[in-house]
């Protein structure tokens, strides 16, 4: 399957919404990320490829599309210290093929002291992870009395039952051929040397528009201060099929690119040295 146009929109999105980022955490919109560098679970995989139009691709597939009942995983392979009295935020790009099948269900971004990978289905590969973790879902399925799908949610404690949540009523229009969503994970400690503050996730979209979620957390209690803290993404299917992935990119100046950068640099040469006789 042929993904390579997201990439332009994607890369055009990340520049729209380019914020200040705290010194914590990881802009994985804003870096490239090798994701073959990452330890893996489950059905994920991960590839490169430079098609020759200019730019490096990283695919995280979390779940392969076509397929069902999957579940999968991928984390960086170096935790973090993170002072939860500080601010922190990360922020990535992430896409659902379109499929005619059934909906879900969805992937999170998570914060663990334990990496692996959850159950299948609704429990979007993070349900039954460690205890002392906390997650930024994307929920695409439902069941009567829950949040109706797609949805924003904030998870803990190896639970899909969300802290809090937010409809989107996006339907389909959550996968999409041609746009990648952009989607970010921000900390607002309280103040009060507590370890415990705001977290807010968010997903932008450049026809869709933006669609937030939060809810108040304690590290103390998540049992996440003072130990190192892996982060990366989980995410199911169990009757659907979708393929769920993260992707990175970096431009590769093609061979008459280098031409034209080192003839621009040339003309700066001549022009400084001119200005000097003068």
């Amino acid at each position: 399957m042929k993904f390579a146009s997201r990439l332009f929109a994607a890369a055009l999105l990340a520049m729209t919404l380019a914020t200040a980022h705290a010194d914590q955490g990881v802009s994985m919109a804003g870096t490239y990320q090798d994701f073959t560098t990452w330890t893996l679970f489950g059905s994920a995989t991960a590839s490169n490829q430079t098609p020759g139009n200019g730019f490096t691709y990283s695919d995280l597939v979390l779940t392969a599309p076509g397929s069902n009942g999957q579940a999968g995983a991928g984390f960086a392979p170096t935790a973090l210290t993170l002072d939860f009295n500080q601010a922190f935020s990360f922020d990535f790009h992430f896409f659902i093929p379109v499929s005619q099948d059934l909906r879900g269900d969805g992937l999170s971004f998570t914060l663990t002291d334990a990496t692996g990978v959850g159950g299948t289905g609704s429990g979007l590969g993070y349900e039954g992870l460690s205890s002392h973790s906390v997650a930024f879902a994307i929920d695409t399925f439902h069941f009567d009395g829950e949040p109706v799908s797609p949805s924003l949610q904030i998870l803990s404690g190896g639970s899909v039952t969300p802290l809090a949540a937010t409809e989107t009523g996006l339907g389909d229009m959550i996968r999409d051929p041609n746009f990648q969503w952009y989607a970010s994970l921000t900390y607002t400690p309280s103040g009060n040397g507590d370890n415990a503050g705001m977290l807010t996730g968010r997903i932008d979209h450049l026809n869709l528009g933006n669609y937030t979620v939060s809810a108040q957390v304690s590290f103390d209690d998540l049992g996440l201060v003072g130990v190192p803290v892996f982060y990366g993404f989980t995410a199911a299917n169990g009757a659907a099929s979708d393929g769920h992935f993260v992707t990175s990119a970096m431009p590769v100046p093609e061979p008459g690119s280098w031409a034209m950068i080192l003839a621009g640099l040339g003309c700066l040469g001549l022009i400084a040295q001119r200005r000097r006789a003068r």
